[in-house]
């Protein structure tokens, strides 16, 4: 939680709306978060801290059916 606070403390002195940020757990560019890992409690935490801190909460698709693709494309999955 320090850690969290010190990031927060940090974006406030470098961006003028830090309430304007993107806030995401997986995008386009990088592995899954449940790639490699499949922890679903980690990934449903990290979705509610997503959703309810400051900034604009961004939900890659496939998340919501637990995609856990690797490296760009792999990450990429098709969605049915």
């Amino acid at each position: 939680m320090y850690g969290i606070r010190n990031r927060f403390n940090d974006e406030n002195g470098k961006f003028k709306d830090v309430d304007a940020l993107g806030v995401f757990v997986d995008n386009h560019d990088n592995a899954r978060f449940l790639n490699g890992m499949g922890d679903h409690t980690k990934f449903s935490s990290a979705i509610i801290f997503a959703l309810t801190t400051r900034g604009i909460p961004f939900t890659y698709y496939g998340s919501e059916q637990y995609y856990g693709g690797g490296k760009d494309p792999n990450n990429r999955e098709s969605l049915w």
